[in-house]
């Protein structure tokens, strides 16, 4: 979508941690602003996160992928979710401090980045 309707001009990218992604639900919504369902799905790039190390490995992939085109949107859902299940008790507290900070570190990168 453009700037001047509200767009950023951009693809997007959607890291899905807990299989909630619904294409047709985006599909609705670029209907409901009079765009192709198909091209908004098109300008979509979907990976689904299976534990927190695969998401962090998807991020990796996530800046390669944003140097190649033009992407203006990133969303991780959830961003913390798979640490939480990942790492349980008191026991991995630490642990999961530890990673969950270097995952949303190279988040901010990103954005700051691109």
């Amino acid at each position: 979508m453009s700037i001047t309707d509200g767009g950023a001009e951009g693809k997007a990218i959607y890291i899905d941690t807990e299989g909630t992604f619904r294409p047709n639900r985006l599909q609705a919504i670029a209907e409901r602003f009079g765009l192709d369902p198909a091209v908004a799905l098109e300008n979509v790039a979907y990976a689904r996160a299976h534990n927190s190390e695969h998401q962090m490995e998807l991020l990796k992939l996530a800046a390669a992928i944003m140097c190649q085109d033009r992407y203006a949107l990133l969303v991780v859902d959830s961003a913390t979710a798979l640490f939480r299940t990942d790492y349980t008790g008191r026991g991995e507290l630490s642990e999961r401090q530890m990673q969950m900070a270097q995952f949303l570190r190279q988040l901010t990168r990103l954005a700051e980045e691109f």
